[in-house]
């Protein structure tokens, strides 16, 4: 599966990603994912748990959780002044593990589940260490003209990308890891293989349409 096709589906659960221009698609992909994977780059070989103790960033294991109207987290992050640290709910890591093969390659483990979870945390930990976001590095969206008035937003999604590609890149995957999620929501009957298809040739056609329009220009 293309890394630039995962990303660009990552990209399409933002809010404002309709506000993106086409021909710029490729610079919010392509710099997001050259983001996480120079974070990593410049990691390579460490162990995340390692990353872990000596950032001072707690793990607390706890065996389920849910967010806001019912959604099942595998995690969350509190990052702050005061401390950082990083809840994983075992339930639902071991359920994306259970469901996370496909296209001939075996389940992920527990523990490799757990790992992907971790690395995504850590690449936010850095964006918040270094005080800015991979989304803030990158152009800002108009999301509103009025008599020659702008009102411009980011998207935030990008920094979610950053993440997969940090995460992939640091443990070695051979694919950015919501390819996973999308596997999970096939394997359980949440998402349909037609529906998923139809994302991937959507995304396909979306970088191909904008590539066209670079070469015009």
């Amino acid at each position: 599966m293309d890394d630039r096709v995962l990303a660009l589906c990552e990209l399409s659960n933002d809010m404002l990603f309709h506000k993106i221009p086409q021909a710029q698609l490729p610079q919010y992909v392509d710099e997001s994912l050259a983001a996480g994977k120079e974070a990593a780059q410049a990691l390579a070989g460490r162990d995340i748990l390692d990353l872990y103790r000596e950032s001072g960033i707690a793990i607390q294991e706890k065996p389920s959780g849910k967010g806001q109207f019912g959604v099942i987290l595998r995690g969350q992050a509190t990052l702050s002044k005061e401390g950082c640290q990083v809840e994983v709910y075992q339930e639902s890591i071991q359920a994306l593990a259970d469901h996370s093969g496909g296209a001939g390659e075996p389940p992920l483990s527990f523990e490799e589940a757990f790992r992907v979870h971790l690395a995504h945390e850590y690449f936010h930990f850095l964006e918040y260490q270094r005080g800015k976001t991979v989304a803030e590095e990158l152009p800002d969206v108009v999301t509103l003209t009025f008599l020659g008035f702008q009102r411009k937003a980011k998207i935030n999604r990008c920094s979610e990308v950053a993440a997969h590609a940090f995460a992939q890149t640091l443990l070695g995957l051979p694919h950015l890891p919501n390819l996973y999620d999308y596997r999970y929501l096939l394997d359980t009957g949440a998402m349909t293989q037609e529906a998923f298809e139809g994302l991937i040739g959507k995304m396909e056609a979306a970088l191909d349409g904008a590539e066209e329009k670079k070469e015009e220009r």
